[in-house]
């Protein structure tokens, strides 16, 4: 390897390699899934869009990543306007959408932070609470540590 690789400017611009027209091709598909992206922001409504992101257009589908379930089932009750905000631009036939839900990346931090929301509400309702309750109660939230 005696010469230095191209960047990915010398790659678009040569026209006559195979490797040029491919990154032109993710360059085309890039600029126009921000396209849809966009389209899929003005459709659907505003606290779905928070939690559900169009990650690419495919055999007339949208596919849509969820960040749990509930967002999908919420994305379903909406599909039907989205679809047709689609059919509307007529940039491509959408018939579906095919929704995939994130998997969690950190159980133990979520977990972990589950723990300590119940150790929170514990501790809440000892503030409120009377002996001999209270003390049980902070007894308990000691014990979740």
């Amino acid at each position: 390897m005696s010469h230095k690789p191209k960047t990915p400017k010398q790659w678009l611009r040569s026209n006559v390699e195979p490797q040029s027209q491919t990154l032109q091709r993710y360059a085309q598909f890039a600029v126009q899934l921000k396209q849809w992206q966009q389209l899929f922001a003005e459709a659907a409504q505003r606290p779905l869009i928070e939690h559900c992101q169009l990650i690419n257009v495919r055999d007339n589908k949208l596919i849509v990543e969820a960040d749990s379930a509930t967002w999908a089932t919420q994305l379903k009750l909406q599909q039907g306007r989205i679809i047709t905000h689609f059919q509307q631009d007529a940039t491509v036939a959408v018939q579906t959408i095919e929704i995939k839900v994130k998997p969690q990346l950190d159980r133990s931090a979520l977990a972990s932070s589950e723990k300590a929301s119940r150790r929170e509400r514990i501790l809440r309702l000892a503030e409120n609470s009377q002996e001999p309750l209270k003390s049980e109660l902070l007894k308990m939230a000691d014990r979740m540590w």
